[in-house]
């Protein structure tokens, strides 16, 4: 008995640890590419290399069935992005005038609209008669370069003669693919548990 009390309890105890957890990790701003979403009772978007209101939040707001849920963000106190979609934790009153916590998710593709990077952009050229070799898409710790070699004499050896930020891949950011990478992978794996 004592056992199945002791077992209660930790599954009881692991609850409530995942519950707040949970809800640790929502936040009144999240961050999604270039884009700042605030969550203060109702929706702002600003743009996080200028600071410019983003009018990408205009009304009517649509979760994912396409219902207006504008007005439920009156309460909006804190904000997860998830892939195009915006989790809002509100704090609607209910029929006895008591408050209660729920989430209202809120389409906001086009508030991430990505820049596309065709692939002609990062390959590299050589021009062996002139001795130039370009290689456009290098990271050197968070930047990414384009960098230009010149050749040595007719050897086989080639040194950095140039490199300067390479404008075609500004903004480009490798945690916005993980996070849909962890996204997918999770999808999966939930699909393979049932």
């Amino acid at each position: 008995m004592t056992l199945i009390k002791y077992h209660v309890f930790s599954v009881f105890a692991a609850i409530s640890l995942l519950c707040v957890s949970s809800i640790a990790l929502a936040e009144s701003v999240a961050i999604k590419h270039d884009q700042i979403f605030i969550a203060d009772k109702g929706l702002v978007v600003k743009n996080l290399l200028n600071g410019q209101l983003n009018q990408c939040t205009t009304p009517p707001l649509l979760d994912p069935a396409g219902n207006d849920v504008t007005q439920s963000l009156g309460t909006a106190s804190d904000i997860v992005i998830k892939r195009n979609f915006a989790i809002v934790t509100v704090h609607p009153v209910d029929g006895q005038g008591n408050t209660t916590t729920d989430t209202v998710t809120i389409d906001v593709s086009k508030c991430l609209e990505q820049k596309t990077i065709p692939v002609k952009e990062c390959i590299s050229t050589v021009d062996l008669d002139r001795g130039v070799l370009t290689i456009p898409c290098v990271k050197i710790n968070d930047s990414i370069v384009t960098v230009n070699m010149d050749r040595r004499g007719n050897s086989s050896n080639w040194e950095v003669t140039f490199f300067q930020n390479n404008s075609t891949m500004a903004n480009y950011s490798e945690e916005d693919e993980n996070d849909d990478e962890d996204d997918d992978k999770a999808n999966k794996d939930k699909q393979q548990a049932h």
